[in-house]
């Protein structure tokens, strides 16, 4: 799809992978419907689309609760007159071992996570049909994809995201409406920080995966920008992130293995 003078919604876009893509979109002269739960976080954002040469609305949006994307998407039809790109992206992170992590840990990740692509999607898709074009493009994770131990609730929310755009790919496919899921591995963001972690240890391995990250967070939003202009259905824009999805399709016993080795060293535990 053509991106240039784009009408986007985005969701979580008060700071990382979300602000990355307002800014992207802004230089392409869009205009941005930023979305955050964070209000002051929303409003940075959006003075900076404005710098970059875009227009920016600003609505604050807590995913998790379906009334208020019902009305960001009046919002976004109403004040826009249509909307071309819808981009899921709120979400939070969690780590820790399954039976350890706390239910209402995991609920508020399958809130953020996945209810809320679900709620952003409920909303929009009866809109863009009755539009008769867009693009949906959904953050889900290499971890949706390819899981690690000890993330299990972050792990099942991303799958989610994934079945979704590919079910949503199939529906929406006769109707001229685009699907694209995302699946970046780790890269410079917040996301970290904000995270959960029941064992001190894996924060500490989280954090340090995230800083050691060679890839920005600007650079994962242009790659996931260029997938939904070509019409890609997935979009994995970090290549470790690409060779294991590889790896797990050609031999998915290796990759259980790979992932015991790589788990047990991010932990300082010597292979066995």
């Amino acid at each position: 799809m053509k991106l240039d003078g784009a009408r986007a919604v985005i969701t979580g876009a008060g700071s990382g992978l979300g602000r990355a893509l307002c800014l992207e979109l802004a230089r392409l002269k869009a205009r941005v419907l930023v979305s955050d739960q964070e209000l002051p976080s929303a409003e940075e954002t959006a003075r900076r689309v404005e710098q970059a040469g875009g227009k920016a609305l600003v609505v604050a949006c807590d995913v998790t609760r379906p009334e208020q994307v019902e009305a960001l998407a009046e919002t976004a039809f109403s004040r826009f007159g249509g909307v071309d790109l819808l981009v899921n992206n709120a979400g939070v992170a969690c780590g820790g071992q399954v039976g350890k992590v706390p239910l209402e840990e995991w609920k508020r990740v399958l809130d953020v996570n996945l209810w809320g692509v679900i709620h952003g999607c409920h909303s929009f898709v009866p809109r863009l049909r009755q539009q008769g074009s867009g693009h949906i493009l959904n953050i889900a994770s290499a971890a949706g994809l390819v899981s690690m131990g000890y993330m299990a609730p972050y792990n099942v929310s991303k799958a989610g995201v994934v079945s979704l755009s590919e079910t949503l790919f199939v529906e929406l496919q006769p109707a001229g409406i685009g699907v694209t899921v995302a699946c970046p591995t780790f890269f410079r963001t917040n996301i970290a920080r904000s995270a959960k972690y029941i064992d001190p240890e894996l924060g500490q391995a989280g954090q340090r995966l995230v800083e050691e990250a060679r890839v920005e967070a600007d650079t994962v939003a242009r790659e996931c920008l260029r997938a939904v202009a070509r019409g890609a259905r997935y979009a994995l824009p970090i290549a470790d992130g690409r060779w294991g999805w590889r790896l797990k399709r050609l031999s998915p016993h290796a990759f259980l293995s790979l992932t015991l080795l790589i788990q047990k060293r991010l932990l300082g535990e010597k292979p066995t």
